[in-house]
């Protein structure tokens, strides 16, 4: 049974027949991601865009520039000012009337065994909400046995056009595998994707397909159709059901199918396309332990330079080399100890970590019911670390490096931020001018960093004359007479 929420979910960022391509834009990944937050900190749903009273309230809130203030701290999206833009009330109002389509798509789907889950349900990939926060898929259409995205699995990625060695190497790796107690994930595509799947399955073992192109052509082919019914494979989609195959939905699985993964095996890649690609992110983000078959002399060019760290920038994971002649009890031994360093990469150094969850959002792409956990690592000196995977060029400004610091640039990326919201705050008010008890109404998480953080940023900024501060005996903040405010802000 489809619940309204994950109804509404579907009318913002899925299509329900082909020709609705043409005259819908749904929502991206992104654009969903953002306003799924965004509905949340203004106290709203998604259930409530289909309130004719709610939804005319919802985007009288959303023109006003300061009801974005705490979603844009949240969501760290490139050019999200952009993305703001793109989500108009026409558009989102066309996407959400279309009940009736939604109606008849829900049918047809239903009755060829589609199944539709969003990020509230029990089966819906962890991994994906903690690698990729608000980019993670607002919804996955499946058909065949669920519970299998949970086992544990290697991943297997390759070129379409593979040769007869390729294709034993992959059985050879199979094998081992399957021995090790893990099943296969792949992209149910032609060439090593279909090869390794078919191999797990002749194995009397399970498979996972995560499928570029429409669900439903997949799910009718004769090679899927046995063990779909057996429940020992899953074929997954985060994309239209009834779509067709496009190098963009090729490109943009690939992350999937590493996440749903222990490990991953390239066995053949060129040096440009899909396999290439995903490898390289893969390596860059660290997500899993990436392993690169030597079955060939000389190796493929994709091969060689996967292993000798090609287009790789500093500080990304190293892949693994893999022979035809590791035994089992090697290869699982690789598997642990490489697992045990993801997310660190090869050019990090390995820090003494604490680990604190605060609860602090819950998961709109669902339903208001399931809080997530926000992770904040901190090492030995107090540095917050949890987001180095997306901000690897910032550095963590606190309160105690502005004192030790007084004469460094506002442009420290923490404070900027800080001061850009400060300066839009003060702008929204009719004498321009904000107190600190609304300053802390607005900026809670002050209370979470330190009681007197908030104070020291203040005077920093006095300090620096980006604000002033018109009587000492006041909290009183605003902007100085000589500067035009509106030059001070940046998107």
């Amino acid at each position: 049974m489809t619940s309204e929420n994950t109804k509404t979910i579907l009318l913002l960022t899925s299509y329900f027949n082909s020709n609705e391509v043409g005259s819908f834009k749904v929502l991206s990944i992104n654009e969903y991601g953002y306003l799924a937050c965004w509905l949340h900190q203004n106290n709203f749903k998604p259930i409530d865009l289909l309130d004719d009273i709610k939804f005319d309230s919802i985007f009288e809130m959303w023109d006003k520039a300061l009801s974005h203030v705490s979603a844009k701290k949240i969501v760290d999206f490139s050019r999200l000012d952009n993305t703001i833009a793109n989500i108009t009330y026409e558009r989102i109002k066309g996407l959400v009337a279309r009940g009736a389509s939604l109606s008849m798509a829900l049918d047809k789907w239903q009755s060829a065994g589609v199944w539709i889950i969003d990020r509230q349900h029990p089966h819906y990939p962890q991994a994906f909400k903690k690698h990729l926060k608000h980019r993670s898929p607002a919804l996955l259409f499946g058909v065949g046995n669920s519970e299998l995205l949970a086992q544990k699995s290697i991943g297997f990625v390759g070129s379409r056009d593979c040769q007869l060695s390729d294709e034993q190497a992959t059985n050879h790796y199979v094998e081992i595998i399957n021995s090790l107690g893990y099943q296969v994930v792949s992209g149910a595509a032609k060439g090593v994707d279909s090869q390794s799947m078919l191999a797990s399955l002749n194995n009397d073992n399970n498979a996972i397909g995560v499928v570029a192109d429409g669900l439903f052509k997949a799910s009718a082919s004769k090679n899927w159709r046995q063990p779909l019914k057996d429940n020992r494979l899953v074929l997954i989609s985060p994309f239209f059901p009834e779509g067709r195959f496009t190098p963009a939905n090729a490109m943009a699985r690939n992350k999937y199918i590493y996440l749903l993964s222990q490990a991953t095996i390239v066995v053949t890649s060129g040096e440009k396309g899909g396999t290439w690609e995903g490898a390289i992110e893969n390596l860059k983000k660290d997500w899993v332990p990436l392993f690169v078959s030597a079955h060939q002399t000389p190796l493929q060019a994709g091969n060689q330079a996967l292993i000798d760290g090609v287009s790789l920038p500093t500080g990304a994971a190293s892949a693994n080399t893999i022979t035809l002649n590791d035994s089992p009890e090697t290869l699982n031994q690789s598997i642990l100890e490489q697992k045990k360093g993801t997310g660190t990469g090869t050019g990090t150094p390995k820090v003494s970590t604490e680990i604190s969850t605060v609860q602090t959002q819950s998961d709109l792409f669902s339903n208001d019911d399931m809080v997530e956990e926000c992770t904040h690592i901190k090492s030995k000196k107090g540095e917050d670390l949890s987001d180095r995977d997306t901000k690897t060029e910032e550095q963590v400004v606190t309160p105690k490096a502005l004192e030790d610091k007084e004469q460094q640039s506002v442009e420290m990326p923490l404070l900027n931020q800080f001061y850009t919201q400060l300066c839009e705050l003060i702008s929204q008010q009719s004498n321009k001018i904000v107190s600190k008890s609304l300053l802390e109404s607005y900026f809670p998480e002050f209370e979470i960093i330190s009681k007197t953080a908030l104070d020291k940023w203040l005077k920093h900024l006095v300090e620096q004359n980006k604000i002033t501060n018109p009587n000492a005996r006041k909290k009183e903040y605003g902007l100085p007479s000589q500067i035009d405010a509106k030059n001070r802000l940046k998107d």
